[in-house]
């Protein structure tokens, strides 16, 4: 026998073998299963294995892992925030009204002084004449922020010797942008924050508000009046105000990040059970990482806060976590 015709036979034994021991193989697997032979069969019990069944339930299996936190009731607030600068809502010079030699300086930088009293004395003789001192007296009380001038310098009348602000009220000027302007009035309260002093919120109101915009940044110039107590707020200094625009003491709340976009609106998922409800709540405003909600999710119902951008009405769903 040839060669070639000798390799064709054995290796068309070996299949053979193969397939016959294959054969066997399944019809006791399909005996043991309490299923007759059939290859349709052994590919549907392959397929379907670990995808459900009467021991296996495919709505857990395929259920979406979600983190919820409950919708809580609180007081909130809804703020502006602006940056400005901290000025003295008082701040005078004092001149002399007679020309001079300044003979004595009472007050120092940084001193406080009262209404009336003596900053100077100016000796006012001339050549051949003699004339009673005058004292160069205080128009406010205040504290004495620089002294313009030193003793044995001559002087003008007219010209400012010393500057005093008064520091019982200081003024945060802030600049609200032209789209804001509506929303803010004469009298609403500010919550005001300084760097030197971080855990600390001053309060102050708003007394006055610039008839005019500017027309380079488009923003209204609004003063806040602060009493300064201690003294702690000091001309110059960097402020953030927070102008409150409304209040509410008993609003239901959730976390910003239960909200997605979806079609042009906000929505959440409120979780039922293990099933996941679709809602557009009732936004009433947002102030932080918190939203207020005005209807649509009511107290104590639970909202999803991770996984919800997996979700579509009526998922199924597994609370992983339980978030305060």
């Amino acid at each position: 026998m040839k060669r070639g015709v000798r390799t064709v036979i054995i290796l068309f034994a070996v299949v053979a073998v193969v397939a016959v021991g294959g054969y066997l193989g399944y019809t006791r697997f399909a005996e043991q299963e309490g299923e007759g032979p059939g290859f349709l069969a052994f590919l549907s019990r392959a397929g379907g294995a670990g995808r459900g069944g009467p021991e296996d339930d495919g709505e857990q299996m395929f259920a979406v892992p979600v983190a919820v936190t409950a919708a809580v009731r609180q007081s909130v607030q809804e703020s502006l925030a602006l940056y400005g600068s901290v000025f003295a809502e008082k701040e005078v010079g004092i001149p002399t009204s007679v020309g001079g030699k300044i003979t004595e300086i009472k007050a120092e930088a940084g001193d406080f002084v009262e209404k009336d009293q003596v900053l100077a004395v100016i000796d006012r003789d001339q050549a051949g004449l003699k004339f009673a001192p005058v004292e160069v007296e205080s128009t406010i009380a205040g504290v004495v922020k620089s002294v313009l001038t030193q003793e044995g310098a001559a002087v003008n009348p007219g010209v400012p010797l010393f500057q005093i602000v008064d520091m019982d009220v200081v003024e945060v000027r802030v600049d609200v942008p032209e789209k804001r302007i509506a929303e803010v009035r004469i009298g609403q309260p500010v919550e005001i924050s300084v760097v030197s002093y971080p855990d600390r919120v001053f309060h102050g109101t708003i007394n006055s508000l610039s008839p005019v915009l500017d027309p380079a940044s488009r923003s209204r110039e609004t003063r806040i009046r602060v009493v300064n107590r201690g003294y702690q707020l000091k001309p110059g200094m960097f402020a953030e105000a927070s102008i409150v625009l409304r209040r509410r003491d008993d609003a239901v709340t959730i976390p910003l990040a239960a909200l997605i976009d979806k079609e042009g609106s906000r929505a959440a998922f409120v979780i039922e059970g293990e099933v996941a409800r679709e809602v557009r709540p009732k936004i009433a405003f947002v102030q932080g990482e918190t939203a207020v909600i005005e209807a649509g999710i009511a107290e104590g119902e639970l909202v999803a806060v991770v996984g919800q951008q997996s979700l579509s009405d009526g998922d199924a769903v597994t609370v992983a976590e339980v978030k305060e």
